[in-house]
């Protein structure tokens, strides 16, 4: 994001918490590495659901943003529980875990390189199963002429 995009930003968030926004905010924020490179749109949403969400009465910082930007979008409370119940699943987090509470960064990071992995596994065996004469007929199995 620019400067431009970063002020429309924080202007976005007064409206919902009556903060200032000044050039100095501005600037600062737009010293945050993940904010010059972070996409307008995913940063608006991140604004939007912390304001919204769970969270909703905590200050809104930089830092928000850039934890909300590194899940991906995964504020909503909807997203926050399918990933608590994956989490789970998966072993990454115990069982008394609340379901509305978002994971901690290195759990989210856990869970969104088994996912990735997942997600390519079965990319690639879709991508087997196109290949000409895949599956190979086996003829009808258990049964003797």
């Amino acid at each position: 994001m620019d400067k431009i995009e970063i002020g429309k930003l924080l202007t976005l968030a007064a409206g919902f918490d009556n903060r200032k926004v000044d050039r100095m905010t501005v600037e600062a924020w737009a010293l945050v590495p993940e904010m010059a490179g972070a996409d307008y749109e995913a940063a608006k949403a991140a604004v939007v659901a912390h304001q919204t969400g769970p969270n909703r009465s905590e200050y809104l910082t930089v830092g928000h943003i850039v934890a909300a930007l590194r899940l991906g979008g995964r504020s909503t409370v909807a997203a926050v529980e399918a990933d608590v119940r994956s989490a789970k699943a998966r072993g990454l987090i115990e069982s008394s875990w609340q379901p509305r509470a978002p994971l901690p960064t290195d759990v989210a990071d856990a869970l969104f390189t088994l996912r990735e992995g997942e997600r390519r596994a079965a990319a690639e065996r879709f991508e087997f199963d196109q290949l000409e004469g895949v599956p190979v007929d086996v003829g009808e199995v258990g049964l003797r002429p």
